[in-house]
């Protein structure tokens, strides 16, 4: 079960369809979302990719939200976040760009360098 709060601090309890993100990405994201993977890449260890996995996430939310929303809720969740979400995360130029095509080789792409800002910045 997972809790939702309300902005005059009492805890409604919702309970979700699916238990985690895991179980969301398995029984409904894969069985739902088919495309053509010869244009769309996708790995089936999803969950090593920290914006993959964080992203998901965000969509399993919104599903469990946007399905309790009414007639239009699930035409909102597959509008403005599942198809966004799939697009960004199956395309050329998303987290599983160095996947090979064929699935015979896989390689997790490495953080990008950074420097940390200067103390008292933010």
């Amino acid at each position: 079960m997972d809790a939702i709060e309300r902005d005059d601090d009492d805890v409604e309890v919702v309970e979700t369809t699916y238990a985690n993100v895991a179980e969301f990405v398995e029984q409904f994201l894969l069985p739902t979302y088919r495309r053509n993977p010869a244009k769309h890449r996708w790995d089936p260890r999803w969950w090593e990719y920290q914006e993959v996995a964080m992203r998901l996430e965000a969509l399993w939310r919104s599903f469990e939200y946007l399905r309790l929303e009414g007639p239009t809720g699930m035409a909102v969740f597959f509008r403005d976040y599942l198809d966004p979400t799939m697009r960004e995360l199956t395309s050329e130029n998303g987290p599983f760009w160095r996947l090979d095509k064929l699935g015979d080789e896989r390689t997790v792409p490495d953080s990008w360098p950074s420097v940390s800002p200067p103390a008292g910045m933010f």
